[in-house]
């Protein structure tokens, strides 16, 4: 997958033009290469859309005007989960416990990195002509994360990718992330995941 270092300064929250952050992002990126495990599921549903939430073709529903909004004019909608392995987070730790920055930067990084095989794995899979809207993810908005327990068993993330939840729904490993793609005639949709997020304060909002 693609290293984008661009996005990495961006989650490390560096300075415009940061050489010793670049050199540091950098040097951490070879470090935490070769732990990468990437792997994903996608899959492409029939949804019906209403005004408090979206309903699969599996009968699983998700309460959030939110996602709703989102996919309102979409008939169908991918499904992803994908996740680096849990070799990185191992990695991340290591060097963490070597050195404050050294941690700070595998953070970034990986962050950079799984977003990043995201959109390649989005980019390969044939959608029919039909375009991808941004990632929307459990914990946008108002869709409440808790609903990651209807997704995962939807995409048996677990038996197919090791992917599991903690009891406070959050991901193990960690660098994973899952969402919900809508699929559009419209042509014009931008695919950026900050469009759809409501967080005009985020550190890591690309103004784009």
């Amino acid at each position: 997958m693609e290293y984008n270092q661009k996005e990495a300064l961006r989650y490390l929250r560096a300075r415009p033009g940061d050489q010793t952050a670049q050199v540091l992002v950098d040097t951490v990126y070879l470090k935490l290469r070769n732990e990468v495990q990437a792997r994903h599921v996608l899959q492409k549903h029939r949804v019906q859309v209403d005004a408090a939430g979206v309903t699969l073709d599996s009968g699983v529903r998700f309460n959030s005007r939110d996602l709703a909004a989102h996919l309102k004019g979409c008939q169908e909608a991918l499904l992803l989960a994908a996740t680096l392995g849990s070799r990185v987070d191992a990695a991340i730790r290591r060097l963490a416990l070597g050195s404050v920055a050294e941690g700070a930067a595998a953070q970034a990084v990986a962050a950079a990195l799984i977003e990043s095989y995201c959109d390649e794995v989005q980019a390969q899979f044939d959608t029919g002509g039909l375009a991808q809207r941004p990632r929307f993810s459990p914990g946008y908005g108002d869709w409440d994360l808790a609903e990651q327990r209807l997704l995962f068993p939807v995409l048996n993330c677990a038996k197919l990718i090791g992917l599991t939840l903690t009891e406070g729904c959050m991901m193990a490993p960690s660098k994973s992330v899952t969402a919900i793609i809508g699929l559009s005639e419209d042509v014009q949709c931008v695919w950026n995941k900050c469009m759809t997020c409501g967080n005009i304060n985020c550190p890591y909002r690309s103004g784009e």
